[in-house]
């Protein structure tokens, strides 16, 4: 393997925070939960934190200075230079979520809240966003359910930890010398953009690109808006999957999955298409996609990740 492309890091401190849920009567939750929990956690939040009282956020005049607007919307105000316009991804998402199923009195659910650079420092108000869930409930009908536990599953610097896990997998790969395995674990949608992608005469990507592209647009979205990294410093998602571009697909096993779910902002059901399943990853461009592969893993990538999508896992084959 050839060393691979360092990727530049600013400071910046990732949660994960993970949160138990019991069941205080009958529940039935939809198979994929994660949108329900995020309304149900954004509306509390929205409840616990808003100063106005207005019944959007559109013209409120403290919607720059909200936790809410920051951490539930990702509302960019016009002086920060994000590229993204007035929404950015979210310094906060879902990931991890427990399938729903019909739950009874006593029965738990389990999930992981991902706080990204500043948005740490309000994980307190998550916390009881999510303890409100007792008395507005979650689901058909709004079930209620308490919490009985939140712990931090992860508290470290962003460039620490992908360090450690990049290293890890190199010598294992180094060791067993049978490539990388991706597995989608929630469906991946992940389209990219630009006059690089959009010239008639190139072909579809293929997974590796999509994989890194989307990887190198999730992290330059983050670190653009909520660290506000000036764009001369950010790595351009063409030449990241460029460099990527002799990985090689051993092994094939994706499926499309359709996931139905409520739209609050479009307020009506509208389904979801995602890729889930495996791949297997060789050839001599695996050492410089992994650093974006370890990224795309620790910091999900492509379409509603909000929500517990674009959720993928390396290892060792």
């Amino acid at each position: 393997m050839t060393a691979p492309i360092p990727i530049p890091i600013p400071t910046a401190l990732l949660v994960v925070r993970r949160y138990v849920l019991r069941a205080v009567g009958d529940l039935d939750l939809a198979p994929f939960l994660g949108a329900t929990l995020r309304g149900a956690v954004g509306r509390a939040l929205r409840q616990l934190v808003c100063a106005t009282r207005m019944p959007t956020c559109d013209g409120c005049p403290v919607r720059s200075a909200c936790v809410y607007a920051s951490l539930h919307d990702g509302y960019t105000p016009p002086g920060i230079a994000a590229g993204t316009g007035e929404h950015a991804p979210p310094p906060l998402w879902l990931r991890d979520v427990d399938p729903g199923r019909p739950m009874h009195a006593g029965d738990t659910l389990t999930f992981s809240v991902v706080a990204f650079g500043p948005a740490a420092r309000s994980l307190p108000f998550v916390d009881e966003a999510v303890r409100s869930l007792r008395r507005d409930g979650i689901g058909r009908g709004r079930g209620a359910v308490e919490l009985i536990d939140a712990q931090d599953e992860e508290r470290a610097d962003l460039a620490a930890l992908l360090a450690r896990r990049a290293t890890a997998l190199e010598q294992g790969l180094r060791a067993a010398g049978h490539g990388l395995r991706v597995r989608l674990r929630t469906p991946v949608a992940i389209r990219l953009k630009g006059a690089a992608w959009e010239r008639p005469d190139r072909p579809r990507p293929t997974w590796p690109e999509r994989l890194v592209g989307g990887a190198v647009r999730r992290k330059i979205a983050l670190e653009r808006r909520w660290l506000e990294l000036p764009s001369s410093e950010a790595p351009r998602v063409a030449r990241a999957a460029a460099e990527a571009s002799d990985v090689e697909v051993l092994e094939d096993q994706i499926e499309i999955r359709h996931v139905p779910r409520y739209s609050a902002t479009e307020g009506r059901r509208v389904e979801f298409h995602g890729a889930v399943g495996a791949l297997r990853l060789g050839g001599e461009g695996l050492a410089r996609a992994l650093p974006w592969l370890v990224a795309g893993e620790t910091l999900s990538l492509g379409s509603g990740t909000t929500f517990g999508f674009g959720r993928i896992a390396l290892e060792v084959a």
